[in-house]
């Protein structure tokens, strides 16, 4: 985990300096996490509205979680904390964080500890948010989102930023 975070910062970093687009955040997602599966945010909803969907857990930080999530998701940061959450490896979980990138490495280990079933939301809840997609938090449904740093809140729409519920 220390190397996400390590790599996290440099590239908010770098990537602040030079701007960031989702086609940068994919490919850099695509070459640390190659074996990770993804699903689109278009096909989540869809199993959501049939009733079908996965366990549904979000990497972020407590303070993220807050602001704004995907209904009916857990907040657990660590693949250990999932893996003590929801102990049947069989089972159809999707992660996801601001871009991908956090949850991409839960998505990993996960595997690495024997989970079979195991996606990574496409651009995470950053597009989820910008879809218009349902999102709520303690008070009810709301439209806003933590933009985790500067560099990862360009990447979503000023006007759904929020830093506290």
């Amino acid at each position: 985990m220390l190397k996400v975070l390590v790599g996290m910062s440099l590239s908010s970093f770098f990537m602040g300096l030079f701007g960031v687009d989702w086609q940068t955040v994919d490919r850099k997602i695509a070459r640390a996490f190659p074996a990770v599966e993804f699903v689109s945010t278009e096909s989540l909803l869809a199993e959501a509205q049939l009733n079908v969907e996965p366990t549904i857990i979000d990497v972020r930080l407590p303070e993220e979680y807050d602001v704004s999530h995907i209904p009916k998701a857990h907040n657990l940061q660590s693949a250990g904390a999932i893996a003590a959450a929801f102990p049947d490896y069989a089972e159809p979980i999707v992660v996801y964080c601001s871009v991908g990138y956090r949850s991409a490495a839960v998505a990993e280990e996960l595997a690495s500890l024997g989970y079979t079933n195991v996606k990574n939301l496409r651009h995470s809840i950053f597009e989820w948010a910008e879809r218009g997609y349902g999102l709520e938090n303690a008070a009810g449904s709301t439209s806003k989102v933590h933009p985790y740093n500067r560099a990862w809140g360009t990447l979503v729409p000023k006007e759904l930023h929020a830093y506290s519920p």
